[in-house]
């Protein structure tokens, strides 16, 4: 994944009172786990930079240069054989199989957050523009 320098990203299920445990499923295998623990829990707005380092993204370039990586990174996959790239993804996905079956567990457990008390406060907050009734005056 290409990421603009300007560019910021963010966690903030907790911050509304529901589990980021849907994309979790994604980034997960990406990061690093102690990066990914700190963003996770504390829902804090992060740059390119920190998304790099900790795994989330593959390269960073200039917002006005972003198509062009993106376009060699296209060309590079491009020059690779095509059943060899099939048989490589699969061999590279294997290592995630234990994710890949928890992920029903995954869906459940957003939804019993999306659903519950604390996430419904935590989402009308959001709306409303207020903190949640957790948030330290």
């Amino acid at each position: 994944m290409v990421a603009a320098e300007p560019a910021t990203f963010a966690f903030t299920e907790v911050r509304i009172g529901v589990v980021p445990a849907v994309i979790s499923a994604v980034v997960l295998p990406r990061m690093l786990p102690n990066v990914a623990h700190r963003l996770m829990l504390t829902g804090e707005v992060f740059n390119a930079r920190t998304a790099l380092a900790g795994g989330l993204v593959d390269l960073l370039a200039d917002a006005d240069e972003v198509d062009d990586r993106v376009a060699e990174e296209v060309t590079a996959l491009a020059a690779g054989g095509p059943q060899a790239l099939a048989a490589t993804k699969v061999l590279l996905r294997s290592r995630n199989d234990p994710l890949a079956e928890r992920f029903p567990d995954l869906l459940a457990l957003s939804a019993r957050f999306f659903t519950a008390e604390e996430g419904q406060e935590g989402i009308a907050a959001f709306r409303e523009k207020r903190p949640a009734r957790w948030v330290p005056a």
